[in-house]
C-alpha cells in the first residue's frame, strides 16, 4: 500500500512491492480504480459523441467557443484555475486543458497547469491544518468530506494519487480530508507528484488520440 512507513524489519523490495499489492487488492483498491476509470471513459464517449453530432448538424463551436476563449484573458483563466485547485477544484479541469489549445504550443501551459495545481494542494493541506486547529468547524468538515476520510483510511497514499490523477473526486477536497488526519506533509508532496501528469497525459488524450480541438474550438 502507498502509505505510511511504518517501523519493521526491513524487506526485499520485491516483497514490499507484492505486500503492498495484494494489500490493496484485499481491500478493494483496484476494483475501485477499474470501475471508475470505465465510467469515465464512458462518460468521455458519450460526451465526446454528443459534443460531435451536436456540432456537425446544430452548433458552430468554433465560432462559439473560439470567441469566448480569445476573449478571456489568459491572467484571469489561470488566476480562476488556481483559486479552484487551492480552495474547491469544482471547476472540471477539462475546461482549462481544452483553453491551452488557443495556443501553438499547448504542452507548456498543460505543464504549468499541473504546477498551479500542485501548488493549490498545497495550499489546500495549509486549509486543512487550520480546519483541524477548530473543533467546530473540522466537525463540520469531517461530515462533509466523509465519503473521502473513508477512502483515506483504506487506502491511505493511494487515495492522494488517484485523486491526483483521475476526476473522481476534487483534488483539493481530498487534500483537506487527508490533512484531517494529520497526513505527513512529506509523503503529501511526494504522491500529490502524480498531480503534474495528470495534465499533460489529459492534453495528450484529448487532443493528439482525440483530435477533439479540431471540432470543437
Amino acid at each position: 500500500m502507498i502509505d505510511d512507513p511504518v517501523k519493521t524489519t526491513p524487506k526485499a523490495p520485491e516483497s514490499r512491492v507484492s505486500n503492498t499489492f495484494n494489500s490493496l487488492r484485499e481491500r478493494g483498491f483496484f476494483r475501485y480504480v477499474g470501475r471508475n476509470v470505465l465510467l469515465i471513459l464512458s462518460v468521455y464517449a458519450v460526451v465526446v459523441f454528443l459534443v460531435y453530432l451536436i456540432g456537425k448538424h446544430l452548433i458552430d463551436f468554433n465560432s462559439l467557443f473560439g470567441g469566448i476563449i480569445e476573449k478571456l484573458s489568459d491572467r484571469f483563466v489561470i488566476l480562476l484555475f488556481f483559486v479552484s485547485e487551492s480552495f474547491t477544484g469544482m471547476i472540471p479541469v477539462d475546461l482549462f486543458v481544452v483553453w491551452t489549445q488557443k495556443f501553438d504550443s499547448p504542452l507548456p501551459w498543460l505543464a504549468l497547469l499541473g504546477v498551479l495545481s500542485y501548488t493549490g494542494g498545497v495550499i489546500s493541506y495549509g486549509i486543512g491544518k487550520w480546519i483541524s486547529g477548530r473543533p467546530r468547524i473540522r466537525s463540520f468538515t469531517e461530515k462533509r468530506l466523509e465519503n473521502y476520510m473513508e477512502f483515506v483510511r483504506k487506502w491511505g497514499g493511494s487515495f492522494i494519487v488517484i485523486a491526483a490523477l483521475f476526476p473522481f473526486t476534487p483534488f483539493s477536497l481530498v487534500v483537506i480530508a487527508i490533512t484531517l488526519f494529520k497526513y505527513p506533509f512529506r509523503l503529501f508532496l511526494l504522491f500529490a507528484l502524480a498531480r503534474l501528469v495528470r495534465f499533460v497525459l489529459q492534453g495528450v488524450f484529448f487532443f493528439d488520440l482525440l483530435n477533439v480541438d479540431l471540432w470543437i474550438i
